[in-house]
């Protein structure tokens, strides 16, 4: 099994059922990779790179990013549980299909450049983000928690079970559909019959 070094780089390499679990990985750059049924399972990823990579069948439950850069990136089919994407750096441009997003925090982000098909954010937080224009397909947001986020014209027309305070959070242009849609009317303390 190939190993991950510190300090280094690593170019167009298909690392395949890679094993980094509860490692520290500081300053290692990963530009055109792809990571295939890999765990980075309580990974702690310190000023690292992944720049035009891909996650496939990976788990990355409980990872931490740690002033780390995430650049044109795909994860599709992955595990990433509990992670708190607000330590990540300042550019995160990724694409994220049919992945586990449950428990994650996500705060104090832009993800404009984001798209996300096809997952869960069960027990998720976001606050004080910026997801204006995000079009959610296929989401399960059971649990999940607004707060000060910027949802102005995002679609929730394909998503289930959300819930978001409209006072507490932008949603201007926001697109919703029924019966969803009626969840947005349970903090306004009416009475629906």
């Amino acid at each position: 099994m190939m190993q991950i070094n510190n300090y280094k780089s690593y170019e167009n390499i298909q690392f395949q059922s890679l094993d980094l679990a509860d490692q520290t990985l500081a300053e290692v750059c990963f530009y055109r990779c792809t990571f295939k049924v890999s765990s980075f399972q309580y990974t702690e990823l310190v000023d690292c790179e992944f720049q035009e990579c891909a996650f496939m069948g990976c788990n990355l439950s409980l990872a931490v990013f740690a002033n780390s850069k995430v650049i044109d990136t795909e994860f599709r089919d992955s595990k990433l549980l509990g992670i708190n994407w607000g330590n990540l750096g300042p550019v995160i441009v990724a694409r994220f299909t049919n992945c586990l997003m449950d428990l994650c925090a996500f705060c104090c982000q832009n993800l404009l450049k984001v798209k996300f098909s096809s997952c869960s954010f069960r027990e998720a937080a976001f606050s004080d983000y910026k997801l204006a224009r995000v079009k959610f397909d296929d989401y399960d947001f059971a649990g999940c928690q607004f707060h000060r986020t910027d949802l102005s014209y995002a679609d929730f027309t394909l998503s289930r079970n959300y819930f978001m305070n409209a006072e507490t959070n932008k949603l201007k242009k926001a697109k919703f559909s029924l019966p969803e849609a009626v969840s947005l009317l349970a903090n306004l303390g009416i009475e629906l019959k």
